[in-house]
């Protein structure tokens, strides 16, 4: 039976510590299930880890929350020619449906939502702005003049 739980062990660590990792910018190691959660709880505020990464990984690294890889860009001219070059690429925003349900009720707005619902309040949101004036001249005057 060990002869069994050994190999199976062995497998799941090269593709839990390498093979998932390989395309991806270097990060710190995540710990199976949690990622690199325990870091960034033990790091106060949060986002001081984000620091430490980048002072030791470079301006791009990557960072798991659980079982998802996150790349962190905190290097302006980096992420200004990662999102001009290859917007499309990364057009879509990751979210939990669950607990987006949880704490907001769902999708809601312009900003929290994805796909074919994103679109659509976005056409909404565009159109409702210009038909108040939103990239008109007489609004740039109407503004100056108040």
């Amino acid at each position: 039976m060990i002869w069994l739980i050994i190999p199976l062990l062995l497998l799941y660590f090269t593709y839990e510590l390498y093979w998932k990792r390989r395309n991806l910018p270097p990060g710190p190691t995540p710990l199976p299930v949690v990622g690199n959660l325990h870091t960034l709880l033990r790091h106060e505020p949060g986002y001081s880890a984000f620091e430490m990464w980048r002072r030791q990984y470079g301006p791009v690294c990557t960072f798991w929350l659980g079982s998802f890889p996150f790349v962190l860009i905190s290097d302006y001219s980096t992420l200004k020619e990662t999102f001009v070059r290859d917007g499309d690429a990364f057009a879509g925003k990751f979210h939990v449906e669950e607990i987006t349900k949880l704490y907001r009720g769902g999708q809601y707005g312009i900003v929290d939502t994805v796909g074919e619902m994103w679109r659509e309040h976005r056409r909404f949101a565009l159109h409702v702005l210009r038909d108040f004036g939103l990239g008109k001249d007489g609004m740039e005057q109407r503004v100056s003049a108040d």
